[in-house]
């Protein structure tokens, strides 16, 4: 049986939301993976913490988000031993746990991803050993991956934005023989949607209702999360 291609989808989830969910579900349908994990963060080292309510709750969201979908799975990733915030070595743990091999893993994140990536732990060895899916966020201009991505792995990407729904798909598929990883840049029409703007919404006593699953929204009110009033 051939491997099975899988999504890693890593965040802060500082709420879950519809965007994500609807790029997790695009992402799924259009590179085929059986599965997608969404890795919560626990102190992700290239953002700031003030505004970051505790792993638990955000846990505790992003399973209450993925609950209706068998495909979604809420993941631990960065808590099992050895734990570590670096994508490198969350990657590394799905690649050995018999999830799937590199060739099959891909890490999924929203395009502003690109401006960071490069300064992650380690950058160069991840971007050169598994699929990256970076998808254009409403609202937020993507660089020149050139501009931004370790000069070693351009030969790499695959700028896919632009592209109509069937050549989409058709670009995609003709990647899928490579003999090395892709770092795919795609477009799934995201609907503008931010956890910071939905953290002030909720201090401000304003409702959420259509970014948030009822779910989410349920357990932001009766925890009082983000200032909630």
């Amino acid at each position: 049986m051939g491997s099975v291609n899988v999504g890693v989808f890593g965040g802060t989830f500082n709420p879950i939301h519809l965007g994500h969910l609807h790029l997790a579900r695009s992402v799924q349908r259009l590179f085929g993976l059986e599965q997608i994990h969404f890795v919560v963060a626990t102190a992700p080292p290239h953002k700031p913490l003030e505004e970051l309510v505790p792993f638990i709750h955000r846990y505790a969201m992003v399973s209450l988000a993925t609950a209706g979908r068998r495909s979604f799975a809420p993941s631990l990733a960065e808590l099992d031993p050895p734990s570590s915030p670096f994508s490198l070595h969350t990657m590394a743990k799905f690649a050995s746990r018999g999830t799937g091999d590199a060739s099959s893993l891909y890490f999924v994140a929203g395009g502003d991803s690109l401006l960071e990536v490069g300064g992650w732990h380690e950058s160069s060895e991840l971007l050169a050993t598994y699929n990256f899916i970076f998808v254009a966020r409403a609202g937020v201009p993507v660089l020149d991956a050139a501009s931004v991505l370790p000069p070693e792995v351009l030969r790499r990407i695959r700028d896919l934005r632009g592209l109509g729904r069937r050549e989409l798909r058709a670009g995609i598929r003709a990647e899928r023989c490579a003999a090395e990883n892709r770092i795919f840049i795609v477009d799934v029409g995201a609907p503008d949607i931010s956890a910071s703007r939905i953290r002030s919404m909720v201090a401000a006593g304003r409702l959420i209702d259509d970014l948030v699953p009822p779910a989410v929204r349920q357990y932001i009110q009766k925890l009082h999360l983000y200032g909630e009033r």
